[in-house]
């Protein structure tokens, strides 16, 4: 029999819409943040968009939303958007959200808002987006993301300071539902099969979770879009109460650094520690796609995670020098190398509840890593990854091709 959700979840819709209201908390390393033209620009008075996507568990889903802000309410948004999943299992086609938002325009910005929601989720969003995930889905058989159902309600206040910087605070009530493959069906390569939607050990599993998280952003970048200087660091604390009692913390650093002409060098480090749950949706797996681009996918699964990812990059004021202005594309090419190090682990593998700061016996030889080089096209707008794992002493390199994809 179906399990229904416990009075303080059924309550949080109504407790939510007189108190503070939300959007979607995302999970781990990706940090929701009140879009900065939402601030800065009026928008039309009804305007429409899509969530549209592709992946194993739903296949395609189909899916148009409408934003509406009345003229007379400066800052105040309604939205709302469904979409039809034609693979998903039975009365589980039909997923949606809506919900509202207000932005308050003080001497610094100010928003809340509240989201009701029914929808497919995942924890990568870091590693990849929708729309990237979705083109490798119907052009090369391949889906990166592992897929679970959530259904609640979530509110935020969300805050920033000097136009760049941010303070958020998040509370989500909803409820896991485990997810199986639907579908193996791809425009081309019809003669792979996608993986199980969960491919580690650890299962997803169904229950209920009110979460609670503070976020911090300082971002001192000089482009949020496309930055060449400056620094970017950001910080999560996550409980969690219900069927899951956890604490979590997650940490990202960056560094944007010029050199000589049109060269950069990017440096990115990542901390994240859970303790109290081994379901699925909690752990912070690594390996493949995004991060340690030699090795599997979810190839190291834990519930601590250590990972530092260095580029340097060359662009077209040096490379045009090189004779090869014959080849396609030669003029919006750029090129680069990495190195990636990085492990995930449990800090007991017998007790989830080690201490949110216990590593257990961690060393760094325990690190894996790669080394690779990169081709860029049109800044970023495509790019072709080549890594090699270091670990041992074949030459298989792996080849992975990304889209929008933002350092």
């Amino acid at each position: 029999m179906r399990k229904t959700l416990p009075f303080a979840v059924g309550f949080l819709p109504f407790a939510f819409c007189l108190l503070f209201f939300a959007f979607p908390v995302s999970a781990q390393f990706k940090i929701e943040r009140v879009n900065e033209n939402q601030f800065f620009q009026r928008a039309r008075n009804v305007s429409f968009y899509t969530n549209t996507h592709f992946n194993r568990v739903e296949a395609l889903q189909l899916n148009l939303g409408v934003k509406f802000h009345p003229q007379k309410w400066n800052g105040f948004m309604l939205f709302g958007d469904a979409g039809y999943g034609f693979k998903n299992e039975d009365r589980r086609e039909w997923r949606w959200q809506t919900g509202v938002q207000k932005i308050f325009f003080l001497p610094q910005q100010f928003a809340l808002g509240a989201d009701y929601f029914n929808k497919v989720d995942s924890n990568d969003r870091w590693l990849i987006s929708n729309l990237e995930n979705s083109l490798a889905g119907l052009f090369l058989h391949e889906d990166f993301m592992d897929h679970f159902g959530r259904r609640g309600v979530r509110g935020y206040l969300d805050y920033r300071f000097n136009q760049t910087h941010s303070i958020r605070v998040d509370v989500s009530g909803h409820r896991y539902e485990v997810l199986q493959k639907n579908s193996d069906w791809s425009l081309l390569g019809r003669n792979k099969d996608y993986p199980p939607n969960v491919r580690t050990a650890f299962p997803a599993k169904a229950g209920d979770e009110l979460a609670v998280r503070l976020s911090a952003v300082l971002d001192g970048r000089d482009n949020p879009i496309f930055p060449l200087a400056g620094w970017y660091a950001d910080a999560q604390f996550e409980i969690t109460r219900q069927d899951f009692e956890t604490e979590a913390l997650f940490l990202t650093l960056k560094r944007y650094q010029p050199t000589f002409g049109d060269q950069k060098f990017q440096i990115k480090l990542l901390a994240g520690t859970r303790s109290g749950s081994r379901a699925f949706q909690h752990l912070l797996p690594l390996g493949g796609l995004g991060n340690l681009r030699g090795y599997r996918e979810k190839e190291f699964p834990g519930d601590r995670l250590l990972y530092l990812n260095a580029n340097y990059i060359i662009g077209q004021q040096w490379l045009h020098y090189i004779p090869l202005k014959f080849l396609p594309l030669w003029e919006s090419v750029a090129v680069g190398v990495f190195a990636e190090t990085g492990y995930a682990w449990f800090a007991d593998s017998q007790n989830a509840d080690a201490g949110l700061f216990d590593l257990g016996e961690f060393k760094l030889n325990y690190l894996r890593n790669d080394v690779g080089f990169s081709l860029y096209f049109a800044e970023n707008l495509l790019r072709v990854d080549f890594a090699r794992r270091t670990d041992r002493g074949d030459r298989n390199w792996r080849v992975t091709f990304r889209i929008l994809d933002k350092f």
